[in-house]
């Protein structure tokens, strides 16, 4: 099971915006289990990657940051990703824009929780 939290953020063309993504992750304790993140562009990989912010009035680019190598879990972790939505998107209109972000975890047996 993950849980998902991002806090909105109000983003400026003059000075861009930062965000972060909250991962809660719960894996059953007995096995070890590597996460993955990804959006609907394709995986994330260490150290960041890029993501798309979409909505109705068009689309803003950002990064998601942070994302460690070590993405095993075993119990419970929480991941906590910095996005980064740089100035200069002079095309961006008011409204809310979003991304949609899967986590799968496979556990070393090749089972999914």
């Amino acid at each position: 099971m993950a849980q998902l939290v991002s806090v909105p953020v109000a983003y400026s063309a003059q000075a861009g915006a930062r965000g972060q993504v909250r991962i809660h992750v719960t894996c059953p304790a007995s096995g070890r289990y590597r996460v993955q993140f990804s959006t609907q562009d394709g995986p994330l990989a260490a150290p960041a990657g890029p993501v798309v912010l979409r909505g109705a009035q068009g689309e803003l680019r950002g990064e998601v940051q942070g994302i460690p190598l070590d993405r095993w879990v075993q119990g419970a972790r929480t991941f906590e990703l910095p996005l980064v939505l740089p100035a200069g998107q002079w095309a961006a209109q008011s409204g809310a824009y979003q991304v949609l972000f899967t986590v799968t975890a496979e556990s070393v047996a090749g089972e999914r929780p």
